[in-house]
């Protein structure tokens, strides 16, 4: 057997029973933000993609509630193959900020400023405050950083 196999096995018996309860509930909610996404007037390119992922996200949790009659271990991979989809989403949202940051900055070199949030950062930091943090940080880095020495060579 293999180790998500071992892992349905040594799960306690009422979590093993309530994995179909789980998925609906799931699968539920994933097709109810689908159907918001699709009542929304218009659908960028990363609403889409989150369409179809949350869509897939339903499918394979109510997969997993089905196959659970046939196959408890099976089931579980399922439900777990669906937990498996969400850093897709993680990756899609870091994909959209770095390509919001890359948009702002190509506007600003074409505009010759920078934008107000920029500013704003730069005329607030460092405050005296956040060089203090900043040198106990560097104070204690440096110190830690001896005593791996110290302990490498003794």
């Amino acid at each position: 057997m293999d180790n998500k196999t071992d892992e349905f096995h040594h799960l306690p018996r009422w979590f093993q029973r309530i994995i179909p309860l789980l998925s609906i509930i799931l699968s539920i909610l994933s097709f109810s933000y689908v159907m918001h996404l699709y009542s929304l007037e218009s659908l960028v390119f990363a609403q889409w993609i989150r369409f179809i992922i949350f869509s897939l996200i339903g499918v394979v949790f109510i997969l997993a509630a089905i196959i659970y009659f046939f196959n408890g271990a099976l089931a579980w991979k399922w439900f777990i193959g669906g937990f498996g989809l969400l850093p897709i989403l993680l990756l899609l949202q870091l994909i959209i900020f770095l390509l919001t940051i890359v948009r702002t900055a190509v506007d600003a070199i074409f505009q010759g400023s920078l934008p107000e949030p920029v500013r704003t950062f730069i005329d607030n930091y460092p405050s005296k405050f956040d060089v203090v943090i900043l040198a106990v940080l560097f104070i204690a880095g440096v110190i830690w950083m001896i005593n791996k020495l110290r302990n490498k060579k003794g």
